[in-house]
């Protein structure tokens, strides 16, 4: 368990370098948010493992690219289309197997909603079924504007799921979606695998780590008390730091907090 970092927070750089660009400032445990299909397969996969064997990193999560379409794709009326992007997702947990990873992040339905949100969970099920297959856990991201926007919609997920429910926690979509942080990431401590850390302040709700007024050390209390073993990932977007030293910084900082209070769970 320890501080990471995602590729998404060098986007538009392509995956494989932004990658590296971890890896070269000791960073040794990486998300991979791909961004486009040819990075499932072929060279391009095989460079991104190599990049991990290279720097001895651990990939512990994917994120799918299909945040902009699966309302679409997966979540419309035409069930067919459903059943072939079903197919689809099977890539991702092929890469995830590639990379050693467990986790793989999605977003799910975007407002406005098209099927019922029984329905919805129906659908997760199933991917997450055809991922437990594959050993990869698939995690519900909350996300704004989007169904998991709500933590009583979550509790419908999490009740119709059962151990198939988990998440994917973001701090920033939390407060983007008006929800407090703690009290979400304390609700469902125990479902959370993977989460997704940011800073925050009255005016700006996506900062590097430590720059905000975001009380780190209760989201760690909280979760250590829940026995929590998974990866703090920073996830930003290139926006929201003007230098990458910013980046390489906090998460050195956060990282020595996080080790010198002992907040891994026994």
């Amino acid at each position: 368990m320890s501080i990471g970092i995602s590729t998404s927070c060098f986007y538009p750089l392509e995956t494989e370098k932004s990658l590296r660009k971890i890896a070269e400032n000791n960073v040794g445990t990486a998300e991979i948010f791909f961004n486009t299909s040819s990075e499932l397969k072929g060279k391009l996969l095989d460079e991104l493992v190599s990049i991990r064997d290279e720097y001895k990193m651990t990939i512990s999560s994917v994120h799918t690219f299909l945040g902009f379409g699966e309302s679409y794709l997966a979540f419309s009326e035409y069930y067919r289309r459903f059943l072939d992007t079903l197919d689809f997702y099977k890539y991702f947990f092929e890469a995830c197997g590639r990379l050693g990873a467990t986790i793989c992040v999605f977003h799910g339905e975007k407002e406005p909603f098209h099927i019922s949100g029984e329905e919805y969970i129906e659908r997760v099920g199933m991917i997450a079924e055809e991922g437990r297959r594959s050993g990869v856990i698939l995690t519900q991201e909350n996300v704004v504007r989007f169904r998991s926007q709500s933590d009583v919609f979550l509790k419908k997920m999490r009740d119709g799921l059962g151990d198939l429910f988990k998440m994917t926690f973001d701090i920033k979509q939390a407060v983007r979606s008006g929800l407090s942080p703690l009290s979400l990431a304390e609700e469902f401590a125990g479902d959370i695998v993977n989460i997704h850390i940011s800073d925050n302040t009255k005016h700006r709700d996506c900062l590097p780590p430590l720059s905000g007024d975001f009380d780190f050390g209760a989201l760690f209390d909280i979760m250590k008390k829940a026995g929590y073993a998974g990866n703090y990932m920073i996830e930003l977007y290139r926006r929201n730091f003007k230098d990458e030293s910013e980046l390489f910084d906090s998460y050195n900082e956060l990282s020595k907090i996080f080790e010198a209070k002992k907040y891994r769970a026994k």
